[in-house]
């Protein structure tokens, strides 16, 4: 994972490439992230988990704090 000074970095330098490269960049990222990125299962569930209804109950707490 990148911290915000690597990422803040990585964008100024992106910033000094021509469109051209920029292209290639980006088409670089999109192979790494299609052949090596991590990715995390999607539950397509209905069901709510305990997680689901503790995170439920935060946000609602939180816009109820925040409404008045």
């Amino acid at each position: 994972m990148l911290t915000k000074a690597q990422a803040r970095e990585f964008l100024q330098t992106l910033q000094t490439l021509p469109a051209d490269k920029l292209a290639e960049v980006f088409d670089y990222l999109a192979f790494l992230r299609d052949h090596y990125a991590k990715r995390a299962p999607v539950d397509v569930s209905d069901a709510w988990s305990e997680e689901d209804i503790n995170d439920f109950v935060a946000a609602s707490l939180s816009h109820a704090e925040n409404a008045v």
